[in-house]
């Protein structure tokens, strides 16, 4: 099923909800078989995503894509590979296929997802230099977003003190975004792990953000907020954590900075405070 996979992930303007729902609704053997027309049909798509859907779908050469993929050393990862993460797969909706790119042993490892604003100030830096070390010497491996503030900050402490760090893109591999955070893209991609859920000519959209957030929560076993707008990203990917069965931890700040709001709200509604390591620790005692 993996290059059917593919071939999906090459037709852009299928979803990923939409993806999922072939997947979850049409026995396997059934869905090699289907045509663009019979995709179409039984998601009820519009005229003019059908019109789309079938170019695209036409358009796929595997060939040529398992070649380019080769040749920009891309690695697949499809849900029925028996590396995927076990959390991960678990989830509603679990990504189907991901782009690799680094050291897929990383995906063994007990995980925990670090995110924040993207509007990090030094407080915020102070923190994760708190954090995140600690939490690389008990053995968790940091995921993050790539974006930004918290996240890139979250990534080059993993990596200062010696730790493993996964990024979790919104975009392609051949359209990075942020390009801010290029160099740390190449150095995760060297001696960590960057996973995508779009092939890899797919620029960033907004919705790709959310879809993105599920797959850092997904994939570990707690998320920690640090810093957060009332209107944070971030935040969303507390709730996906949430809904997922996870952990939420949050780290409380000056309640005059806007960066504290989301954090702070979120201690409100039950996420657990975090001064020190010890008090993640203490509630994740149970997956050690």
């Amino acid at each position: 099923m993996k290059n059917w996979l593919l071939h999906m992930k090459y037709c852009p303007s299928l979803s990923v909800k939409q993806l999922g729902k072939l997947w979850r609704e049409i026995e396997k053997d059934r869905l090699k078989r289907l045509s663009a027309h019979d995709i179409a049909a039984f998601l009820e798509m519009k005229t003019d995503q059908h019109e789309r859907f079938q170019r695209e779908f036409a358009l796929f050469d595997l060939a040529t894509v398992i070649k380019e993929l080769e040749q920009h050393q891309i690695g697949l990862l499809s849900i029925e590979d028996t590396c995927y993460p076990s959390l991960l797969r678990e989830i509603y909706d679990p990504p189907l296929l991901l782009f690799t790119k680094g050291d897929l042993d990383l995906l063994a490892y007990e995980m925990l997802a670090v995110v924040g604003t993207r509007k990090m100030n030094e407080h915020g830096k102070e923190i994760i230099s708190k954090l995140v070390g600690p939490l690389c010497q008990n053995a968790f491996v940091i995921v993050s977003g790539l974006a930004l503030g918290v996240d890139a900050q979250a990534h080059k402490e993993a990596i200062r003190t010696g730790g493993r760090t996964i990024a979790v893109i919104g975009s392609g591999f051949l359209q990075f975004y942020p390009l801010e955070n290029t160099a740390l893209f190449a150095n995760i991609a060297a001696n960590g792990l960057i996973l995508s859920e779009y092939a890899p000519h797919i620029t960033a959209r907004k919705w790709h953000f959310p879809e993105r957030n599920r797959i850092i929560s997904g994939l570990s076993v707690g998320t920690l907020i640090i810093q957060a707008e009332k209107r944070s990203g971030s935040l969303i990917t507390a709730d996906a954590a949430l809904n997922q069965n996870r952990e939420v931890f949050a780290v409380p700040g000056n309640i005059f900075e806007p960066v504290s709001m989301g954090t702070n709200n979120l201690i409100q509604q039950g996420a657990k405070l975090v001064t020190e390591v010890t008090d993640i620790m203490e509630e994740l005692r149970q997956y050690g």
